[in-house]
């Protein structure tokens, strides 16, 4: 089941980020992502439209967007992945917002090819500041198909 996000979750949501930023994030320092997390609980969750995957009374993954368009966060906790949490958190915030953006890392191969399945097109690459890592801006919209650069020979 899928629904909103409350301050009781915090603690378990703020666990899958942790351990997903470090596990898909691997070429950034670790104690970067560590560094990240009190900014992350007091001011990056609060403003969010935050929505978590349940099943069983347990938390196992989440997603949270932005100004309405935004994505800054899509986590699944590592022992479910590839179970069909992240696409199925990704397809209901879709019905929510009729376009989103996005910024992956370039070396996040495995997240930009699932962007990629779910509709998500290239748009620009540039330099996250903070990381000094290549990242690359992503944007999906409802029936759009089109204005995107190709990255990659599988790039639609």
């Amino acid at each position: 089941m899928i629904r909103k996000f409350t301050p009781s979750d915090i603690e378990k949501v703020l666990e899958i980020w942790l351990e997903g930023s470090k596990q898909s994030h691997d070429f950034v320092n670790a104690e970067y992502w560590q560094n990240m997390l009190p900014s992350v609980r007091k001011y990056y969750l609060p403003n969010t439209d935050s929505y978590v995957f349940e099943d069983k009374h347990q938390i196992k993954g989440f997603i949270s967007a932005i100004d309405d368009k935004y994505i800054g966060a899509l986590f699944v906790a590592k022992k479910y992945q590839n179970q069909k949490i992240g696409s199925k958190l990704l397809g209901y915030i879709k019905k929510i917002y009729p376009e989103l953006t996005l910024k992956v890392f370039c070396k996040n191969t495995s997240a930009l090819r699932f962007y990629q399945k779910h509709g998500f097109k290239i748009m620009a690459e540039q330099t996250d500041e903070s990381t000094h890592e290549q990242e690359l801006l992503m944007s999906w919209a409802l029936a759009c198909k089109t204005g995107h650069h190709k990255r990659y020979p599988s790039d639609s």
